[in-house]
């Protein structure tokens, strides 16, 4: 069993991870935009066909960029999942062989498991599958939504509606703001961040399952004790498998034949809705029917604990992806030759500051009226450092300035 805190916290090192390649990839979107815009407006103004086939120049150069990067960060990544993978089954077997050997039973080592190594070997590769197949797709996302953003700012200048100053910032803005996602087979979208986490969260938790699981028919033991934490997802709040908070914390019986115990099957293992399913952090293990070490939460604080937290989360989400537009607009503003060009990077640069800045207070408020904790590390991202936020406020601060004159 792993605890539900190790489970929120494993996959931080494997999101950080995503995060720089998340930043890097808007880095390389900027700076082929701006080496484009830097050409002037009599560069732009030329003919369609060969504006769509430098487009296409550009756009083979920067997913070359990407690959490369993803190849950097891919490395980095497969290594963290594995030794997560690793680190997690070695805690699980810790947590359940405790159980078997009070029982007086002798649990064989990980060591000497070919079977037990299988699972966390086989679940590591799906991860880093899961990984490979995210960062593939996001660089070809990535290479079409370049080509879009530039053939729009092609047709804003060509037609007259806007001077390419203004089409170009307004396509590295969008650009900076859509910034990197994984699209799912549902139509879903999340960053390349939250993805990541959630999968390397996702197949650890599964991994631990099947490690229980394994372990448990390997000693023939029946009684299962499930995890609890504060907050648990609430699922359609009937008595399924989709509201965690109703089966947490209890004994369960995993043939279904021991009548003190409900089922196991009622947590739905298997299902992504259920225990160990996307980015659950229940888990389960050995338990003697008697010793429950997790507490009885009451189902009203619970409830208040679980929303409370969705919308801290959605906060520190609009925070993240602020900071995120701020660093490219600063970066495209430094790179930027023409005047013009410049000064309508600034007024987006100054916009998102401030809004920034209202963000953060808006977090700091929720946070202090609800007594909750403020996530600091929740609400960084890789490039942002005290540079960075000093040049914020001043740019938010020339902006109220500006908006008071007038």
């Amino acid at each position: 069993m792993l605890t539900p805190d190790y489970l929120l916290h494993i996959s931080e090192r494997a999101e950080r991870i995503a995060q720089e390649l998340h930043e890097e990839i808007i880095s390389r979107i900027v700076e082929r935009m701006i080496l484009r815009a830097n050409r002037g407006e009599n560069y732009i103004l030329t003919s369609q066909d060969k504006w769509q086939l430098e487009v296409m120049q550009e756009a083979g150069y920067l997913i070359s960029d990407i690959q490369n990067e993803i190849a950097k960060k891919s490395k980095k990544q497969d290594s963290e999942i594995k030794d997560a993978m690793y680190e997690a089954g070695v805690r699980t077997l810790a947590y359940d062989d405790s159980i078997y050997r009070d029982a007086g039973l002798s649990p064989i080592p990980l060591d000497k498991s070919p079977h037990l190594l299988r699972i966390i070997e086989r679940n590591f590769r799906a991860t880093a599958g899961e990984w490979e197949n995210y960062t593939r797709t996001t660089a070809n996302a990535t290479q079409q939504a370049f080509i879009k953003a530039m053939d729009r700012a092609y047709t804003l200048t060509s037609s007259g509606m806007m001077p390419y100053t203004q089409a170009f910032a307004e396509a590295i803005s969008e650009a900076v703001a859509e910034g990197v996602r994984v699209y799912y087979p549902s139509g879903h979208s999340d960053t390349l961040e939250t993805a990541a986490l959630r999968a390397l969260r996702t197949g650890i938790s599964q991994m631990s399952g099947e490690i229980t699981n394994a372990r448990l028919d390997e000693l023939g033991w029946d009684i299962i004790l499930v995890s609890a934490h504060l907050g648990a997802r609430l699922g359609d709040e009937g008595e399924n498998l989709t509201n965690h908070y109703w089966w947490q914390g209890k004994f369960y019986s995993k043939s279904g034949e021991d009548k003190r115990f409900l089922p196991y099957s009622i947590c739905g293992e298997g299902n992504v809705k259920g225990i160990h399913g996307a980015n659950c952090r229940h888990s389960h293990g050995p338990g003697d029917g008697v010793n429950n070490p997790f507490e009885d939460y009451d189902s009203e604080e619970n409830k208040i604990v679980y929303e409370l937290s969705q919308r801290q989360r959605t906060l520190e989400r609009r925070i993240r992806k602020t900071k995120r537009q701020v660093v490219g607009l600063k970066k495209s503003l430094g790179a930027a030759e023409n005047d013009r060009l410049r000064f309508e990077l600034d007024l987006k640069y100054q916009k998102k500051a401030a809004l920034l800045q209202k963000q953060n207070k808006a977090y700091n408020d929720f946070c202090k009226e609800n007594n909750l904790k403020k996530l600091n590390e929740r609400i960084k991202i890789a490039e942002w450092d005290r540079k960075q936020a000093a040049a914020a406020r001043g740019a938010a601060k020339r902006l109220n300035a500006g908006t008071k004159q007038s």
